[in-house]
C-alpha cells in the first residue's frame, strides 16, 4: 500500500506539473491550479527523554501530534495539491471543480486512516501511516443566488483556528487541542454566502476521519464564518454523529450507540496595522463506552481494556444520548506580530494554551478514567528574506514549554521544554 501511494503521489506531482506547462489559454486546463507546501525541521528536548522498562516509549516528546522525534531531523509536510474552483467561469454559470491533496510528512498522522485501515486506531500513534490523501472530492458550483457549491467525497474539517497546512500557521507546532478536533469528513458537503459578511458548509458525512467509514450512520456538520468588520473574523463549527468504536485485544469494534459533540469557536481580531489577535476556545463530549457493545463483544466490563489503558465502570455509559462520559475543553489565545523592511520580513507570535482532560479520554497521553490538565506556551519567530530567490521560504525558531498536572512527558516527566527549528517552502501557479 506504500507504494503504491507513493507512486500516486509522484504520478500527480508530475501530471500536475505537466498541466500547469500546457495550459495557457482560457482553457479548463488553465483553471486547473498546482501547490503545494514542504516543511522540514528540526526538535531539541531539553529533557533528553529516553526509553526504558517503565516508559517504553519515553524516547519521544509526548503529546505532540508532530514533531515527536526527539533531538532529531525530520520531515513534517510534503504537500502536493490539484484543484479547480467549480466557479472558475464565474458564479452564474454551472461549472465543475475538484480538489486532490497528497501528503507524506509526521504532521498527517494525527488526521486520519486515508484508506479506512483499522490498524490506524489499534497501533501508536507513533507506528501510523505518514502518507495519504487529505482531500479527496468533486465540486459542483450551482448559479442559484450568491453561488452555492456542493461538495462530494473527502474534505477538511477546520481545526479550530489553526490548519494542517503549516504554511497557514504561525507555529511550528499545533496546540494540544487539537487531539480533539475531527480532521476530514468523507460525505456531501453544501456552502453558501449568504452575504459578502457570511458564509455557511452544511453536511452529511458516512465517516469521521477514514475515507472508508467504520460505520454507515451519519455525522453532520455545520460550520459559519462572519466577518463584520474589515478587522474582525468570527467562525464557528459544530459535528455531531455516531462514529464511534472499541479497542480491545488489538481489535475493533463499531458502537455506533453513544454520539459524539464537537464545537468551536473562533475571534480573529486586527489592530495597529501590524498586529493580530485570536481567542480560540473548543469543547467535546461523548456519550463514553455503550455497555451493550461491551457484553455483546463478551467482554468483562471490569477488566475491559484497550492496549494497555483500562477503562474504569464510571466510563460504561447506558445511554445512547448523554454526553457526561467523557468531555475536553480547551483555550488558546495567540498574538501575532509583523514587520517588513529592506532587510525582509519579521514576525513574532505567542500562543497560550490550557486543555481540560477530565475523564482521560481525548488526548494522546491520558490514561482512561484519570483527570488530566494540560497548560502550553509557545513563542515563535519567523523570517522571510527579501531575495527573490527565497520569496517563497519562511524560516523559523520555536520555544515551547508543555506542562501537565501528571508526569506524562518523556521518560517521566510532568513538564517538557523544546526548541523547533523550521524551513517552510511553497510553491504554486
Amino acid at each position: 500500500m506504500k507504494n503504491i501511494v507513493l507512486v500516486l503521489f509522484f504520478i500527480l506531482f508530475f501530471c500536475a506539473s505537466a498541466v500547469n506547462s500546457y495550459a495557457k489559454s482560457g482553457s479548463f486546463l488553465s483553471q486547473i491550479k498546482l501547490f503545494g507546501t514542504f516543511a522540514s525541521s528540526y526538535t531539541y528536548n531539553f529533557a533528553n527523554p529516553v526509553a526504558n522498562t517503565e516508559y517504553p516509549q519515553g524516547n519521544y516528546n509526548g503529546n505532540y501530534i508532530d514533531n515527536y522525534k526527539v533531538n532529531g531531523f525530520t520531515v513534517n509536510e510534503f504537500d502536493i495539491t490539484v484543484s479547480k474552483n467549480a466557479f472558475s467561469n464565474g458564479r452564474n454559470n454551472f461549472g465543475i471543480g475538484f480538489k486532490v491533496s497528497l501528503d507524506t510528512g509526521e504532521n498527517i498522522q494525527s488526521v486520519g486512516p486515508y484508506t479506512g485501515n483499522y490498524n490506524y486506531y489499534t497501533e501508536s500513534v507513533y507506528n501510523r501511516p505518514l502518507y495519504g490523501f487529505r482531500q479527496f472530492y468533486v465540486s459542483l458550483g450551482i448559479p442559484v443566488g450568491n453561488g452555492l457549491k456542493i461538495y462530494l467525497g473527502e474534505k477538511n474539517y477546520l481545526i479550530g483556528f489553526e490548519s494542517y497546512n503549516l504554511s497557514r500557521l504561525w507555529e511550528n507546532t499545533y496546540s494540544p487541542i487539537t487531539a480533539i478536533e475531527p480532521g476530514e469528513l468523507t460525505g456531501i458537503f453544501f456552502k453558501y454566502p449568504f452575504t459578502k459578511s457570511l458564509n455557511m458548509v452544511f453536511g452529511v458525512a458516512m465517516t469521521d476521519n477514514a475515507m472508508v467509514p467504520i460505520d454507515r450512520y451519519p455525522t453532520f456538520e455545520y460550520i459559519a464564518s462572519y466577518k463584520p468588520f474589515n478587522f474582525l473574523k468570527l467562525h464557528e463549527g459544530i459535528v455531531y454523529g455516531a462514529e464511534n468504536f472499541v479497542i480491545y485485544d488489538n481489535n475493533l469494534y463499531k458502537d455506533n450507540l453513544n454520539k459524539f459533540f464537537y464545537n468551536f469557536i473562533d475571534a480573529k481580531y486586527k489592530f495597529l496595522k501590524y498586529w493580530t489577535a485570536v481567542l480560540d476556545y473548543e469543547v467535546g463530549l461523548n456519550g463514553g463506552i455503550n455497555k451493550s457493545i461491551i457484553y455483546n463483544i463478551g467482554i468483562n466490563p471490569a477488566e475491559f481494556n484497550s492496549s494497555q489503558n483500562v477503562y474504569p465502570s464510571a466510563l460504561i455509559s447506558t445511554s445512547d444520548s448523554t454526553f457526561d462520559k467523557s468531555r475536553f475543553s480547551g483555550i488558546a489565545f495567540y498574538l501575532h506580530h509583523y514587520y517588513v523592511s529592506h532587510y525582509g520580513r519579521f514576525s513574532q507570535t505567542i500562543r497560550e494554551a490550557e486543555v481540560s482532560d477530565p475523564q482521560g479520554m481525548w488526548e494522546e497521553e491520558s490514561v482512561p478514567g484519570t483527570a488530566y490538565r494540560y497548560f502550553d506556551s509557545t513563542f515563535t519567530l519567523g523570517y522571510r528574506p527579501p531575495a527573490e530567490i527565497l520569496k517563497n521560504v519562511q524560516f523559523r525558531i520555536e520555544f515551547e514549554n508543555q506542562t501537565a498536572n501528571r508526569p506524562v512527558y518523556g521518560d517521566g516527566n510532568s513538564f517538557q521544554d523544546t526548541i523547533n527549528a523550521m524551513a517552510v517552502y511553497t510553491f504554486g501557479n
